[in-house]
């Protein structure tokens, strides 16, 4: 359930921001970045390395606007959209590690152990990125319904409960 506000325009087109930023992330680079470099792996194998860092890069962009954001006199509102974003950023972020070190340990297992390169590859695949893969459309699927709740003056009834307005300066509705 989600509790609705009234929100001016440009409330909706800051609120909508960290939502935005991580849909790009998640979508554009993990998603369509990653698809061109594994293209062209065999060539040049370290440009897959550019998803990674650059996803690396905007989380933590996230991180650090969502805390200038909780220090501003931004309105609640958008305050609130920022936490949002920033806790799910987190729990990215510590995903994206783990499948890093997955993938990096997996890769180094298979050159001291002499794996065949299907098997490298099935097993990195299966245990490294399918999980991740799976946690990226849940995530992908969060952060529209979070772009479509901040379009619409809309928060989640359970966070405006655990985080209520101290100012008063947003209306329920």
């Amino acid at each position: 359930m989600h509790q609705h506000f009234t929100i001016s325009p440009e409330e909706m087109v800051r609120a909508k921001w960290p939502h935005e930023i991580f849909l790009i992330n998640l979508v554009f680079n993990h998603i369509l970045v990653f698809a061109s470099t594994f293209g062209v792996f065999s060539t040049f194998p370290l440009m897959v390395l550019i998803v990674p860092i650059t996803s690396f890069v905007i989380t933590g962009y996230i991180v650090i606007k969502a805390k200038q954001i909780a220090k501003s006199d931004e309105t609640w509102f958008v305050k609130s959209h920022w936490i949002i974003a920033d806790k799910r950023n987190s729990h990215f972020m510590k995903l994206l590690t783990i499948t890093c070190a997955v993938i990096g340990i997996g890769l180094f297992l298979s050159k001291m152990m002499g794996w065949s390169k299907i098997t490298t590859i099935a097993l990195l695949g299966g245990v490294g990125m399918l999980p991740f893969m799976v946690s990226l459309l849940v995530l992908i699927v969060l952060g529209n319904d979070s772009m479509y709740q901040a379009r619409h003056g809309k928060l989640p009834k359970r966070f405006v409960e655990q985080n209520p307005d101290q100012s008063n300066s947003v209306t329920s509705v």
